[in-house]
């Protein structure tokens, strides 16, 4: 024998049982109460009053405080020297920008040599020295240094410093 879902009637058509009925009616009730607000009120449902009607635009929450400045970036590291080590290497050396408003909070030092637009040696902020290699002998450069936050932020270019590195001989 065939076994009838619970929901159907013997001779009926699917869904159309008592228990089908009482599917519909308690599915009606429940719309209803929705639509009219006059369920018994639950503390863990929201309620009508609790969303904005549909089609409207939630107001903005009301500004905590006024617009806020960026951070200063860094001020420029201060006293830049560089010095030939041999033919093909320069040391550079510097100072930390200037006191308390010097800017914001250094994180890392770049170190640029004329002519190029990305740093050749970046090191962090408790280093104020670092050598570049791999020059060419019996040539001139130039290089500054800028201080970074750890935003990103860079400061101005420091006063250059120039070398001439010695001929190979």
């Amino acid at each position: 024998m065939a076994r009838r879902h619970p929901v159907d009637t013997p001779g009926g058509a699917p869904g159309s049982g008592p228990r089908a009925r009482t599917v519909v009616a308690v599915l009606a009730l429940v719309l209803t109460a929705g639509v009219s607000g006059s369920a018994t009120a639950r503390p863990d449902v929201p309620t009508e009053a609790s969303h904005p009607p549909v089609g409207t635009a939630p107001r903005p929450a009301p500004p905590t405080s006024g617009p806020q400045a960026a951070p200063a970036p860094p001020a420029p590291p201060q006293h830049l020297a560089v010095r030939a080590v041999d033919s093909g290497t320069v040391r550079l050396s510097w100072e930390p920008p200037a006191g308390p408003d010097g800017g914001s909070a250094v994180a890392t030092y770049q170190v640029f040599q004329q002519g190029t637009a990305t740093p050749v040696a970046e090191v962090g902020a408790d280093t104020l020295e670092t050598e570049i290699t791999g020059l060419e002998p019996g040539i001139s450069y130039t290089f500054t240094v800028r201080a970074v936050d750890a935003a990103g932020h860079a400061s101005p270019d420091s006063p250059r410093a120039d070398v001439t590195l010695p001929g190979r001989g």
